[in-house]
C-alpha cells in the first residue's frame, strides 16, 4: 500500500481512537535516531509465500501447517511462538510484547521491524538502540530509514508487509478479530481501544485481500 493510500485510512484510525498526530510523528523522529538501516535486509523473502502470526488462539497447531516460505510474528505472539517453535525470521513490534523474548530472537537472527507511535517514545528511547541492525517503521509519514507499508496494529502491519515484498500467499495464524488478549494491565478503557483497534485490523486485512484479488474468510487458518 502507498501512502497516498495508507494517509486517509490513518487519518480516520487516529480520529477513532484519539490518538495525537503530531506525537506519532515525533515519535518516528526519535526513533529515526537509533536505527540507520534500509530496508534491503528483508529482499531475501521477496516473492516467497509469508505466514504472520498473531496471538489468537489455536497457536499449538500452527506448527503443522508452516511450511515453505517464512514466518513474520506479531509481538506479542513472539514468547509463545519461541517456546513451541524456535524462532522466525521476523519480528514486527512496537516495544509493548515480551522485550526479552524479542531480543533473545534477535541475538538469534531474526530481523526486527521497530515500530514508533505517540505512546511508545519512552519504550523506543529505553530499547530500540538494541535493534540497531533492525529496521524503523512509522505509521506516519515514512523518510529515509524509517519505512511505511501500511497496516496499524502488528498483526496488520505484518501482513502489509509480507504484500510489500510481494508474497503470492500470505497466510494468517492465530488472528482472533473478535475477542481481547487481556494484558494485566488493561483497564475498561483498554479493552474499548484494543476492540476498535482489532475491528480496524480486520478491517485493513479486508482491503488487503481484496487488492490481491481474494476474499478473507475467518478461520483459524485465514489465506490472502
Amino acid at each position: 500500500m502507498n501512502f497516498q493510500s495508507w494517509f486517509p485510512l490513518y487519518l480516520q484510525i487516529t480520529d477513532s481512537l484519539g490518538i495525537n498526530r503530531n506525537m506519532d510523528y515525533r515519535s518516528s523522529l526519535i526513533l529515526k535516531k537509533f536505527m540507520h538501516n534500509e530496508d534491503i535486509l528483508l529482499e531475501k523473502y521477496r516473492g516467497r509465500n509469508a505466514f504472520v502470526v498473531g496471538n489468537g488462539p489455536n497457536m499449538k497447531n500452527i506448527g503443522e501447517i508452516i511450511s515453505e516460505g517464512y514466518v513474520i510474528v506479531a509481538d506479542s505472539a513472539i514468547e509463545s511462538y519461541i517456546t513451541m517453535y524456535g524462532y522466525p525470521d521476523i519480528i514486527v513490534t512496537d516495544l509493548d510484547g515480551n522485550i526479552d523474548s524479542i531480543v533473545d530472537a534477535y541475538n538469534k537472527g531474526s530481523i526486527v521491524l521497530v515500530h514508533a507511535h505517540g505512546d511508545n517514545i519512552e519504550a523506543i528511547k529505553k530499547y530500540a538502540q538494541i535493534f540497531q541492525h533492525g529496521i524503523a517503521t512509522t505509521q506516519n509519514i515514512p523518510m529515509k530509514y524509517l519505512y511505511n507499508y501500511g497496516g496499524f496494529s502488528d498483526g496488520d502491519r505484518s501482513a502489509f508487509l509480507a504484500d510489500e515484498l510481494g508474497a503470492p500467499v500470505i497466510t494468517l495464524l492465530g488472528f482472533d478479530f473478535k475477542n481481547v488478549t487481556i494484558k494485566p494491565y488493561y483497564d475498561d478503557t483498554a479493552i474499548s481501544r484494543k476492540r476498535i483497534k482489532l475491528k480496524w485490523a480486520e478491517y485493513l486485512l479486508t482491503c488487503l485481500a481484496a487488492s490481491r484479488g481474494r476474499s478473507m474468510f475467518h478461520g483459524n487458518v485465514i489465506e490472502i
